[in-house]
């Protein structure tokens, strides 16, 4: 049973100044993620760096190399084909952020993605998107880009790949050879040195989900303009979406988007059906509180059976909202209401899965247990909007950040 937000009308509100550029990814009329990046500082999940090797951990299996961000980054010794060396260069790609306290996890094995492949420098093969279900359509893929592929460099075919032509795969191939060996050309830059860096998240998200969107507007015409440039290049047909439209003229408007925000760093959310969740982040995972509000939910017999499956429904649809909203990685444990029917707890996780399915980040979720817990994974990507909204602050009681209205929203 899937949500009917996944069917929602999707759109992307871009909005662009000297500092910073924000995007609120809208169904509907509800915003389902918010990115905000500062001018100049594309989100670092993806980037390649030169960097030094500054000390190998063998206990831990890894090697900390010196990237020029915060901390070190942490480079698994199974990564490196061959022992590390203190003092030596490093070609590293960042695959995931570490958070603000501490260095990211980065990886030698360097991908460049675009929109239909994934180049694999010194890697073989082709390998096809698991999405790309029919058969015809995987061994034409697999032998249109492997006949493209030269020899030491391997192909993710994407799921936009689908339908693409061959003209259109050999250029994208084309274009990230040519990021490939503008990169190796840098090897003698002065270390720490960024090699490649990401386009601004409104890029990578039409990169990444271009065709979901119906509409997708700028608030700087400029910024239109060389969005409409880069898919006219990218993705032929995406452009005659794009448009500028000063951003009082929204829907939702800035201050609307920015109250559905201010709400998503609340713990407490409420459901109209009734009940409501606890959102709790810890240091080790997020915990998620559902609890039944309805005196009638609270009452033996089917009846009260149903009103509990009811509220664990909407409970599901929202949660799988909240975590894609707020951004929250890793682990997270939902402590749904209690439900004695087998069957009733696989259609909570089946709805939970179903509202998941529109997310941009991979989530994998597990059975409920008969306690009503269900335990899933999101992958981490970035800060969250908590930690975007918020600000260290040293003399604050509790979680030591104090919240951070944007003024320039």
């Amino acid at each position: 049973m899937t949500s009917p937000q996944h069917h929602a009308r999707q759109r992307l509100l871009v909005s662009v100044n000297s500092k910073r550029r924000w995007v609120a990814w809208v169904e509907d009329e509800r915003v389902a993620e918010f990115h905000y990046e500062p001018e100049g500082e594309a989100n670092s999940e993806g980037n390649v760096y030169l960097g030094r090797v500054t000390h190998v951990e063998k206990g831990l299996g890894a090697a900390f190399v010196d990237i020029g961000t915060k901390g070190a980054a942490f480079l698994p010794l199974s990564d490196l084909p061959a022992p590390a060396v203190e003092g030596a260069k490093q070609i590293v790609q960042i695959e995931r952020w570490g958070g603000p306290d501490k260095g990211p996890r980065v990886t030698t094995r360097v991908s460049l993605t675009g929109v239909c492949l994934v180049l694999q420098p010194g890697r073989r093969g082709v390998s096809i998107s698991e999405r790309i279900v029919d058969k015809t359509e995987r061994s034409r893929l697999s032998a249109l880009v492997g006949a493209i592929a030269q020899p030491g460099e391997g192909f993710v075919v994407r799921t936009a790949a689908m339908g693409a032509q061959e003209r259109q795969l050999q250029e994208e191939a084309a274009a990230l050879r040519m990021s490939w060996r503008k990169l190796s050309d840098l090897f003698t830059a002065e270390r720490p040195a960024v090699l490649y860096r990401q386009p601004p998240v409104d890029l990578r998200l039409l990169r990444d989900h271009g065709r979901q969107f119906s509409q997708i507007c700028y608030d700087q015409r400029a910024a239109a303009e060389a969005a409409a440039a880069w898919c006219n290049a990218a993705l032929p047909g995406l452009a005659n979406r794009i448009a500028f439209r000063r951003n009082t003229d929204w829907t939702p408007t800035p201050d609307q988007i920015l109250e559905q925000i201010e709400d998503a760093l609340d713990p407490r959310v409420d459901l109209a059906e009734g009940g409501g969740l606890m959102i709790e982040p810890t240091e080790a995972m997020t915990v998620v509180d559902v609890n039944a509000l309805r005196a009638g939910a609270a009452q033996p017999g089917a009846g009260g059976e149903r009103a509990l499956l009811h509220t664990n429904l909407a409970a599901a649809d929202e949660i799988a909202r909240q975590i894609r909203l707020r951004n929250i990685g890793g682990i997270v444990v939902v402590d749904f209401i209690d439900l004695r029917d087998a069957a009733h707890r696989r259609q909570v996780v089946d709805r939970l899965r179903g509202a998941t399915a529109g997310d941009s980040a991979p989530v994998w979720i597990g059975a409920m247990s008969r306690l009503g817990l269900v335990e899933l994974t999101r992958k981490r990507r970035g800060p969250t909007l908590a930690q975007i909204m918020t600000k260290a602050c040293v003399t604050c009681e509790g979680t030591g950040r104090t919240r951070q209205p944007m003024d320039d929203l």
